[in-house]
């Protein structure tokens, strides 16, 4: 459970596609091209909509469904790269098992740092704020003559406010 729900999914965002970058390289994939970082960036903004969308799912298993979604993003579209290879699949899990350690500690960071600075602000007292009136305007007053059958008065509706 995080304290945040927006610190997760934006965390677990960013870090899914530099993270899988990083683990494709380490493990003799080759480098994304256009198209590849176009959709590792899609799956990025997905991992961060679903973390931040619900902040009770495990960070794990955030990570997991996004390095999954960036393997197979970077092995359909990048040369050179070795499906079932155990270094694949080592460099994935220490990505994710130590991004998900990091989103850990971020979170409790943030934890910690928020409440200090919730506690060491000055006091401030609650100024209930007065009513505001809106004045109503009439215009009938202002016509001095009927206009003439040729010309309509007819408008859009006077909104009118009443203070209760």
């Amino acid at each position: 459970m995080t304290t945040s729900p927006a610190l997760l999914g934006g965390t677990a965002g960013v870090s899914t596609a530099a993270l899988a970058v990083a683990a494709h390289g380490a493990a003799g994939g080759s480098v994304p091209t256009n198209p590849a970082v176009a959709l590792l960036t899609a799956v990025a903004v997905g991992v961060g909509i679903v973390g931040a969308g619900r902040p009770a799912m495990s960070p794990v298993a955030l990570l997991a469904a996004g390095q999954l979604g960036t393997h197979l993003v970077l092995s359909t579209l990048t040369d050179g790269h070795l499906h079932l290879s155990v270094s694949m699949l080592a460099a994935h899990t220490a990505a994710v098992v130590g991004c998900a350690l990091l989103i850990g500690i971020a979170d409790r960071l943030y934890a910690a740092c928020t409440s200090v600075v919730q506690h060491t602000r000055p006091w401030r007292p609650t100024i209930a704020a007065p009513a505001v009136l809106v004045p109503r305007i009439d215009t009938d007053r202002y016509i001095v003559r009927p206009f003439p059958s040729c010309i309509s008065r007819r408008g859009p509706p006077a909104a009118r406010f009443a203070v209760s």
